[in-house]
């Protein structure tokens, strides 16, 4: 299970990655992974990246089974 700098550092060198990949390459569950990224988020390291479908988009619930994962991108220095 990836720690705050590890998932940091993942995120850092791939640019932008979906809950789903960052949770596989971490090792992490996605649920643990988004606490972590709250972390980078609140300090303006990280944008979430909405993903949902058109057909979606002026709703506040999904239309879709499941809505596609969002993408974290780094947004932070080097």
């Amino acid at each position: 299970m990836a720690g705050l700098t590890q998932l940091r550092d993942l995120l850092k060198a791939e640019k932008r990655l979906s809950l789903d990949q960052l949770a596989l390459k971490s090792g992490s569950t996605p649920s643990a992974v988004e606490a972590m990224l709250a972390h980078w988020e609140r300090k303006g390291q990280v944008a979430r990246i909405e993903t949902k479908p058109q057909a979606c988009a002026g709703s506040s619930a999904c239309c879709c089974s499941r809505c596609p994962d969002p993408i974290y991108e780094w947004r932070g220095g080097h």
